[in-house]
């Protein structure tokens, strides 16, 4: 018989940043959703999780470039020659015309997971044709700025066994709750590990010392390493320029406090703790017209506004 799957607590930087940005997304997110892929789920519960998957064009152009580099290094880790830079981003455009065409038609609707779905799309949002066009120069941008770059050009240099891992999902334990990750690229150079975090927005978030932080703890717990051989980059390729930054042991024991407050936080509002069960009413509507007119979950929530 094949085992039900369990929705068990987790931490993430993206979990406690949509916490704290309004309780009521967050239940959707991480409760009102679960068993939505199911035939026969409630319309409701499966509406919440088509809308779970939707992105934005921002967070669309970070997806497409993210993926690129990732099948890049990918290839460069294992020996596999790379395109070139025109033919990468004539596949590119090729995919968010794509993603672009089946948004727009809503086939999102019956394969929420493997088709893109757009929230300019879901809610009719008016976007113009240059507006459209504008999200894939800033893709192709990113990608120019990556592959012409003296980082590019180290990866491609580099020896095969130096890479750690590539956009792989990763986790640790705190206090006996996972911590989940994900870097984009982890390395090793003269005895440091490099863990490098492609940007492409064109500021930078509030998110992103903690996430980086939360990195550096991760390579000293999977990888043995001491704090200070692990150098975190972030590379903003809509700006091209790349933050290094190192944690030290106060900065170590900010972030583990400032983790197990939040984990507190959310677990408070939970109707039983121990078995993760959340009830809808528990978690507070911010409606606020800057939060909720950008939420997935506007259609299902339906704020007061």
């Amino acid at each position: 018989m094949k085992k039900s799957l369990q929705n068990t607590f987790s931490w993430s930087v993206s979990r406690d940043r949509i916490f704290r940005e309004c309780p009521r997304q967050y239940y959707f997110n991480y409760y009102g959703h679960w068993g939505g892929w199911e035939v026969g789920a409630p319309e409701r519960t499966r509406r919440i999780y088509v809308l779970k998957q939707l992105k934005n064009r921002a967070t669309w152009v970070g997806e497409v470039v993210h993926d690129c580099i990732a099948r890049t290094l990918n290839n460069l880790s294992r020996g596999i020659p790379i395109l070139r830079l025109d033919d990468i981003l004539t596949i590119t455009r090729d995919r968010m015309r794509q993603d672009f065409r089946s948004s727009r038609a809503k086939r999102y609707w019956d394969r929420p997971k493997t088709n893109c779905g757009l929230f300019e799309h879901e809610y009719d949002l008016d976007v113009s044709d240059s507006e459209w066009k504008a999200s894939a120069e800033h893709a192709e941008q990113c990608l120019r700025t990556f592959y012409s770059s003296s980082h590019y050009e180290m990866f491609r240099q580099m020896d095969r066994s130096k890479y750690l891992e590539i956009e792989k999902f990763s986790s640790f334990l705190l206090d006996g709750i996972e911590i989940k990750i994900k870097l984009d690229c982890a390395h090793k150079e003269n005895g440091t590990i490099i863990i490098w975090d492609w940007k492409t927005g064109k500021t930078e978030n509030e998110g992103d010392a903690l996430q980086m932080a939360c990195y550096a703890f991760y390579a000293m717990q999977n990888y043995g390493a001491d704090l200070s051989n692990i150098t975190t980059r972030l590379y903003n390729l809509y700006r091209d320029k790349v933050h290094s930054r190192s944690i030290n042991k106060p900065s170590l024991e900010e972030l583990l406090t400032y983790i197990r407050g939040s984990i507190e936080d959310m677990r408070a509002l939970l109707a039983d703790p121990q078995l993760n069960e959340a009830e809808e009413d528990h978690f507070a509507k911010v409606e606020l017209p800057r939060i909720c007119l950008k939420c997935n979950y506007l259609g299902a929530c339906k704020p007061s506004l």
